[in-house]
């Protein structure tokens, strides 16, 4: 998702002059197919989210195949592995747009790896959609750039006025030390003191990191009537895990990151009450969620999380704008760019001039090791 590249932008910038101009977009590969681009981190650290990217994105295409696809052609995604990685990405995007039948690309996966190829694919004019990078910065990258999940900015700002419905007047915060985590802790910061909480605490912790003991001891010191989990849904379950062990009671509050059937199985009934936000949460009232679930399940035997259903979603726009505007890079921008209330797994969104998403997210909160809508 989320980690943002302030370095590689003079790295993207070299390497895209190695990509030259592309044609602006060949129509289909020899055997007709129409090829969409997928990066994702395939291997590496991060290779779940990419299985979820991968999944999401070859599912919206079977659908539209089974259908009889698009003009009687099929749509085939082309996988690369970006690794998580920015210069790994810059490979990537330069594979990409120098390929004239590859229309669009769904990615990346990091927001460092989305600023990083930004400039590849603008100066090649070829759309690159992001599921999960939602880096403020991510606004600014560029008029091919659009990406179907907000901004951290939003989501953090979002979850403070929450907490003040919520009656949390003392929050702890622990994040991801990372771009992502460091976003989200910067404007919930910011966003505290007009909603009358006071920030008690701010703990970082780095990706992968499974003892949260000793952050844990200092924030129950504090007694917070929250804590604020800004990062992803297998340290947050562990967080929760830990801090019940150390007697340590407290809400918990988080951005979409978290909504995961992963974050049920590995918290248990330590993360029972916690509450986030979704754009993802089938079984309400957004039938478009329902539906790509039970696909989904059918498909792979398994519940999507929340990255397979925007890279589903991503991969859907852009076949959307291939069936109404033609198998052209130029005029699937154009489309997106006209997109409004497209209604999908993820609710319903629109564009605005920057490419960012125009949504509203759902409450959430886990009952009886379950997700469901908060009352």
């Amino acid at each position: 998702m989320k980690k943002t590249g302030s370095i590689l932008a003079s790295i993207a910038l070299a390497a895209s002059l190695l990509a030259g101009c592309s044609a602006n977009g060949g129509k289909q590969d020899a055997d007709g197919a129409i090829q969409i681009g997928l990066a994702a981190p395939i291997s590496g650290t991060q290779a779940q989210y990419g299985e979820a990217f991968k999944n999401g994105a070859e599912l919206a295409a079977k659908q539209v195949n089974d259908a009889g696809g698009i003009d009687g052609k099929k749509v085939k995604i082309v996988i690369q592995d970006d690794k998580g990685d920015p210069h790994e990405a810059v490979n990537v995007a330069n594979k990409f747009v120098t390929d004239k039948d590859i229309l669009a690309v769904v990615g990346h996966f990091n927001s460092s790896a989305t600023l990083a190829t930004a400039p590849i694919y603008n100066k090649n004019k070829i759309v690159e959609i992001s599921p999960s990078s939602s880096a403020p910065a991510v606004t600014n990258a560029g008029e091919y750039t659009f990406r179907v999940i907000t901004t951290d900015a939003f989501q953090a700002a979002y979850l403070a006025d929450w907490s003040k419905e919520l009656g949390y007047r003392k929050v702890a915060l622990i994040y991801e030390q990372s771009d992502f985590g460091l976003g989200l802790l910067d404007v919930y910061k910011n966003a505290a003191p007009k909603n009358n909480i006071e920030i008690v605490a701010a703990e970082s912790y780095n990706p992968g990191d499974k003892d949260f003991s000793t952050v844990l001891t200092k924030i129950k010191e504090k007694q917070p009537d929250a804590i604020f989990i800004g990062g992803f849904y297998n340290e947050a379950a562990l967080i929760a895990q830990q801090a019940q062990k150390l007697g340590l009671k407290t809400d918990y509050i988080g951005v979409d990151s978290l909504y995961s059937e992963a974050l049920l199985e590995l918290g248990g009934d330590a993360v029972e009450n916690m509450k986030l936000i979704g754009f993802f949460y089938p079984g309400g009232d957004n039938e478009e969620a329902t539906k790509f679930a039970e696909a989904y399940q059918t498909a792979y035997n398994s519940k999507p999380d929340t990255y397979a259903a925007y890279a589903y979603v991503a991969t859907s726009v852009v076949i959307e704008a291939i069936k109404h505007n033609g198998a052209d890079r130029e005029k699937i921008k154009e489309y997106l760019k006209t997109l409004h209330d497209y209604k999908g797994p993820t609710g319903v969104l629109s564009f605005d001039e920057n490419g960012d998403v125009v949504t509203t997210p759902e409450r959430l909160t886990i009952r009886n090791g379950a997700f469901e809508l908060y009352q």
